[in-house]
């Protein structure tokens, strides 16, 4: 029984695939077993995976499952999961990759922590080349959570009997939705701060489809009521945010007046402030074109 269990959920990866599973089996912590699930992929993912690593699939340090139709990476994650052996659960989108030392590094925070979320700062390319490095500050655990700017699997690891599980109704933010609900039942988090995963950007990411906006909306609606009122206008900043890029500039300003209200020095954070600069910009160029 492995101590740590790697999911990687996939669905039409064959490009990416290789290089996840990988950066996982390069881990320098090597007491871990990989569970990659296929989402009914079309394209030759299973292929790439059977010929590069068909001999760890069948020693069993690779677990190789398939949905006979797509779920969907909620289903996918949640049955990685429950197919797992380890004692803490990592996961890792099949376009994403880690540092060797990721494992090894985040690994004894566990002896004080439930969940931990690694502040992704290194972005790649298509080609695995970085193209960015982001210098954010990092704000305190609970702006960080209610402000939605958490939730990459690829930097989301939980104690097994930790992890309360994705949840479908909120499929696109379910990767922010598990941090909420996980925070709101008195899981203890981490934040931590050490530069070992790499996102990958690309045309392809979900954050550019329109369901993500409309889970965000989900998101809002059921816990808005829920969270500290104190840190509600973080949410609807947020909110103000996301609809802003998707051009609902109803929403957009009527969630921007509701956060001010509350607390106008909601404005003054420089990301919340840079984001509001950059969306008006677009509100002018969309009132031209009218």
């Amino acid at each position: 029984m492995a101590k740590v269990s790697v999911v990687i959920p996939v669905y039409n990866g064959e490009k990416y695939i290789s290089e996840a599973i990988n950066s996982a089996l390069n881990q320098t912590f090597e007491d871990i077993e990989i569970v990659v699930v296929n989402d009914a992929s079309k394209d030759n993912t299973e292929k790439v995976i059977f010929d590069n690593f068909e001999s760890l699939i069948s020693s069993g340090k690779i677990k190789y499952l398939k949905n006979e139709t797509n779920k969907e990476r909620v289903f996918s994650r949640n049955l990685g999961v429950k197919n797992s052996s380890g004692e803490y659960i990592y996961f890792l989108d099949y376009d994403d990759k880690w540092d060797t030392t990721y494992i090894e590094k985040t690994l004894p925070y566990f002896n004080e922590f439930d969940i931990l979320y690694s502040f992704p700062r290194s972005f790649i390319d298509e080609n695995s080349k970085l193209i960015r490095k982001s210098k954010k500050t990092l704000p305190t655990l609970e702006k960080l959570i209610f402000s939605g700017n958490i939730g990459y699997p690829s930097a989301s690891a939980f104690k097994k009997g930790a992890f309360l599980g994705y949840k479908q109704e909120f499929l696109m933010r379910e990767d922010w939705e598990i941090y909420l609900r996980s925070f709101l039942e008195g899981k203890k988090l981490a934040v931590l701060d050490i530069d070992t995963v790499f996102i990958r950007e690309h045309s392809n990411r979900t954050s550019k489809d329109s369901s993500f906006y409309e889970a965000t909306l989900k998101v809002y609606e059921f816990y808005k009521d829920k969270i500290p009122k104190n840190f509600l206008p973080y949410l609807e900043i947020h909110v103000s945010d996301v609809a802003f890029k998707f051009g609902d500039f109803k929403t957009g300003y009527k969630m921007l007046f509701s956060a001010i209200s509350k607390d106008p020095k909601v404005l003054l954070d420089k990301r919340n402030l840079l984001n509001f600069l950059k969306r008006s910009i677009r509100i002018d160029r969309f009132i031209l074109n009218k």
